[in-house]
């Protein structure tokens, strides 16, 4: 498993930060205590893993992060989009998801693709339409929308 890479880059009111590798246990977020921008931007698309431990930090860093400052959530893969629905405390009030992964399935090609979605292209918590970026026919959304998208109804 890969040790968790915290990369940080202010920009005047924003801190962009990018996390890299697994949040477990041994998740340390101390250097990001304290900043005080009013927009924290995440970006999770290198995060490989999380488990119930690594939940346990997140939320005890975000419940440090003031109230005041704006929380984005960026290019969230699936195993996020799964603790934002189910842990409380994991997705705090008043943030807002910018970007995930969604799980598309061509029967076609017999192939899986996670697909990049905008938060605003998912009306209802109905998957937008999707082709197969290898044969062009239409995929399947992978999982339950209603479930699936649930965390819409948070943001």
């Amino acid at each position: 498993m890969k040790r968790l890479t915290i990369n940080k880059q202010i920009l005047q009111d924003e801190l962009n930060v990018e996390l890299i590798g697994s949040i477990d246990e041994d998740a340390d977020f101390k250097e990001l205590i304290g900043l005080e921008q009013k927009t924290i931007s995440f970006d999770f698309d290198k995060v490989s893993m999380i488990n119930s431990c690594g939940i346990r930090e997140w939320i005890k860093f975000i419940e440090k992060i003031p109230e005041s400052t704006h929380i984005i959530y960026n290019n969230c893969p699936q195993i996020i989009i799964e603790q934002i629905n189910m842990v409380h405390g994991f997705f705090r009030k008043g943030a807002s998801i910018n970007s995930f992964y969604a799980p598309y399935f061509c029967e076609k090609c017999d192939k899986e693709n996670k697909v990049h979605l905008k938060a605003d292209q998912v009306k209802n918590r109905k998957a937008p339409k999707m082709e197969c970026p290898k044969c062009g026919d239409e995929m399947d959304f992978d999982a339950i929308e209603a479930q699936y998208f649930s965390f819409l109804g948070k943001v």
